[in-house]
């Protein structure tokens, strides 16, 4: 029976902690993702929103986890997310002396059933909204408490039935051991810290040991990191190996100055006890950050060099990025879709037999582009078109995903402009598709009607692209100029009926070729209509970087 309570305690502080974070993520909403832009941008101000994050979710590894997601999708630096996995070392201390401040110094059922019901019926009465994940929190906040006072009950009756002397004949190492595998298994090294506490507090272990058993949590919350960057990008992995580094070097550390840090901690007069085990899990982690904080730069240099693997997917952030933080989804989903808008235009002007490398250049000459590639090239449109493909699939289909989790309105606000943004490239990328067999007719093509207006064509499309893809990679005049070419092309389109009869009734070109050019004159037009309207899709209409 006591072992069914302990066992159920953990549950309910697991559970709470679970809880506490998905509710301060949900009500942090679009504003985390704006406060970890201005608070990331120096090794100093990275490691302390590591550790706020970390003491406000109460959990290193989803904090770490937050970050490894950030990186992933382009919105952090390397080095700034080893600067917030070293930080929240720091913040998930305040776990400790939180329990052992509140937790060990009263009976707090009754505060943690108080903040359960308040936070369960204001939750209820919210509705939707950051209200209603903000009273979700201090509902999560309660929950951690019942647990707590659950593991402490449990504890002093086990006390009772097991033989403490016993124990003492293990190895220190051995405890380590045992925090490491506890902490692996359980994912939470503040639920593994909790149990030393409560060890401690009714005597089950000592104080050396339960420091031990400290110390292996620390070390074992590095799995959860490791399995969140399984089959992630490079710089995921780079991260979680940052953060094994840091855990595991401070570990050796603390366990090679645990007798030192003892000494120390005994003549600070809180002897042995969960204060001064919190304050020992507190001075090895600030230990380890001042061992490690000059070599953030060095270390994310280093770590550039290595795990340089091929993407094997199409996408450049979705892949990395969970949809547990809805706001920070559809960062690289926008993210994601700009890329999308790259290699649509990639695509266009491989279309029109010029490499995107080349073609795409900023302030690139048109006319200088247009006679350097005037041969006709081969170009693998099949290919191209279904890689393509392959990225709007994977977009469209994170895009269904993360839409069935959006609560906020305010993102999904953002996200409904961005699902469109995509769908608008998507049939630009059609379009251009459209016109490839008839573009290669052109290319092949002797008269000299048709190779005027296979040029003056060439030249639309890599005007257009490149005004695009400018106004992508920040360019503000670049939708002006978008604007302009879509204009002309408009005009142009509704005049080319009475030019095209002209054209036929003076025998230049055939009733066949007249139905192609109209086509051409559709498709481009249309194309042109797609991009324009998809810089319209977006809220400010400014340029995305």
């Amino acid at each position: 029976m006591i072992y069914i309570e302990a066992f159920s305690a953990l549950g309910l502080f697991l559970f709470g902690m679970l809880y506490l974070e998905d509710s301060l993520k949900k009500a942090a909403g679009s504003a985390f993702k704006r406060w970890v832009k201005i608070s990331t941008n120096t090794n100093a101000k990275a490691l302390l929103t590591g550790g706020v994050a970390t003491t406000l979710l109460q959990s290193s590894s989803a904090v770490t986890l937050m970050a490894l997601s950030l990186i992933g999708a382009g919105i952090m630096t390397l080095q700034s997310g080893i600067g917030i996995i070293f930080g929240s070392n720091i913040g998930t201390t305040a776990t400790g002396w939180i329990i052992a401040l509140i937790g060990f110094k009263f009976n707090i059922k009754i505060i943690a059933m108080f903040m359960i019901g308040f936070g369960g019926i204001g939750s209820v009465l919210a509705g939707e909204g950051k209200s209603r994940h903000t009273f979700g929190a201090i509902a999560g906040f309660g929950l951690i408490f019942l647990g707590i006072e659950g593991l402490k009950e449990s504890f002093t009756a086990l006390s009772s039935t097991i033989n403490i002397e016993t124990l003492q004949h293990y190895n220190i190492f051995v405890f380590v051991i045992t925090g490491i595998i506890l902490t692996a298994i359980i994912q939470s090294s503040s639920a593994s810290i909790a149990i030393a506490q409560s060890a401690l507090f009714t005597g089950v272990l000592s104080f050396e040991q339960s420091a031990a058993l400290v110390i292996g949590a620390n070390i074992g919350t590095t799995a959860t990191v490791l399995i969140g960057a399984l089959g992630g990008s490079a710089d995921k992995k780079r991260s979680a190996v940052a953060h094994l580094l840091f855990n595991f070097s401070t570990g050796v550390v603390a366990f090679i100055l645990l007798t030192p840090m003892l000494w120390l901690i005994k003549y600070t007069g809180l002897h042995e006890s969960v204060e001064a085990l919190a304050l020992f899990h507190t001075l090895f982690n600030v230990t380890g950050v001042i061992i490690w904080y000059p070599m953030i730069t060095p270390l994310s240099t280093w770590l550039m060099k290595h795990f340089d693997t091929p993407n094997p997917t199409p996408t450049l952030y979705i892949h990395n990025v969970s949809q547990s933080i809805p706001a920070l989804a559809h960062e690289a989903l926008r993210k994601e879709v700009v890329h999308l808008g790259s290699q649509v235009c990639a695509f266009a002007v491989w279309a029109i037999k010029i490499p995107p490398a080349e073609g795409l250049k900023h302030h690139a000459s048109i006319s200088k582009l247009l006679e350097t590639y005037e041969t006709p090239i081969d170009v693998p449109y099949t290919t191209l078109y279904h890689e393509l493909q392959r990225l709007q699939g994977d977009i469209l289909e994170y895009a269904s995903s993360l839409s069935a989790v959006i609560q906020l309105p305010n993102v999904r606000e953002e996200f409904d402009q961005t699902l469109s943004m995509a769908t608008q490239l998507i049939a630009a990328s059609k379009y251009i598709k459209d016109l490839t067999e008839d573009i290669t007719m052109l290319s092949e093509s002797d008269t000299l009607e048709m190779a005027a207006f296979y040029h003056e064509l060439r030249y639309q499309i890599l005007a257009i692209c490149m005004a695009y893809n400018n106004w992508l990679n920040g360019d503000a005049q670049a939708k002006d100029e978008l604007e302009k070419l879509f204009t002309k092309l408009d005009t142009s389109y509704k005049n080319s009926i009475g030019i095209l009869n002209d054209m036929i009734a003076n025998y230049k070109i055939s009733k066949h070729m007249t139905a192609i050019f109209m086509n051409i004159t559709h498709l481009t037009r249309n194309f042109s209509k797609a991009l324009y309207k998809s810089i319209n899709m977006t809220e400010t209409k400014e340029p995305f970087n």
